[in-house]
């Protein structure tokens, strides 16, 4: 259980490291080590790089978090994809 003091905040993963800890960036460019919460765990949740996440930072040691959930990708498509519009059928 998260303490009262603990930070939330959104980063992005840049890398997967060994023994289930990512290096993840937060929004202010800043780097730090992250591992996976139990419950993610439990859940057989997988974690890649450029996977957007939210981790729990101990105000105590702010070089190492947690990441307790996993943001779903965004729903815009992206720029190589081209957009169909609705009943289109490709031949």
């Amino acid at each position: 259980m998260a303490s009262p003091n603990s930070l939330k905040q959104t980063a992005l993963v840049v890398e997967k490291l060994s023994m289930a800890r990512f290096r993840v960036e937060l929004a202010g460019g800043r780097r730090m080590l992250a591992t996976v919460s139990g419950r993610l765990r439990l859940k057989f949740t997988r974690i890649s790089a450029g996977d957007h996440v939210v981790i729990n930072i101990s105000p105590y040691d702010l070089n190492q978090g947690t990441i307790i959930q996993r943001l779903p990708q965004s729903s815009t498509p992206s720029p190589n994809k081209p957009i169909l519009s609705e009943g289109y059928r490709p031949s």
